[in-house]
């Protein structure tokens, strides 16, 4: 059981319900976490948490909002950017998922996308939803 009063639970049970293909708890869990401490410097865990069960539900601006303020909160970490290539490249904004993809690429030049997906234990779904969009976006299989 999680605490309820407890932010940093709700940030990683909603980062492991994401990976996991859980849209539903990786949007509410996320929520949570964010209503519990606001400005807490993790927030762009469970804001890419939330970017992830969007993403998964289809529901892709609400998916690049939740993306945009992860970086907001932790403009340095390259998945923040894959979070919001992702969705962009569904809303056939390529120019923009392009932009991020180059940020992906520039803080961490060795990404591919089956390397990471593979080494999260991403759900296969979840996984062939990303690639074909991050693909698209011109991110290296």
């Amino acid at each position: 059981m999680v605490s309820p009063s407890s932010a940093f639970s709700y940030q990683l049970g909603s980062v492991i319900a994401g990976w996991a293909g859980d849209a539903e708890r990786a949007v509410e869990w996320g929520e949570r976490a964010l209503r519990l401490s606001p400005f807490d410097p993790l927030s762009y865990l469970a804001y890419d948490s939330v970017a992830i069960g969007h993403f998964y539900r289809g529901r892709y601006e609400d998916a690049v909002n939740a993306a945009r303020k992860a970086i907001q909160f932790n403009p340095g970490f390259s998945i923040n950017f894959v979070f919001l290539a992702a969705p962009l490249a569904k809303l056939a904004r390529l120019n923009e998922a392009r932009t991020a993809v180059a940020r992906v690429l520039e803080l961490q030049p060795s990404f591919s996308i089956s390397k990471q997906f593979k080494s999260v234990g991403c759900a296969p779904e979840l996984t062939a939803l990303f690639t074909d969009a991050l693909i698209e976006a011109g991110l290296p299989p």
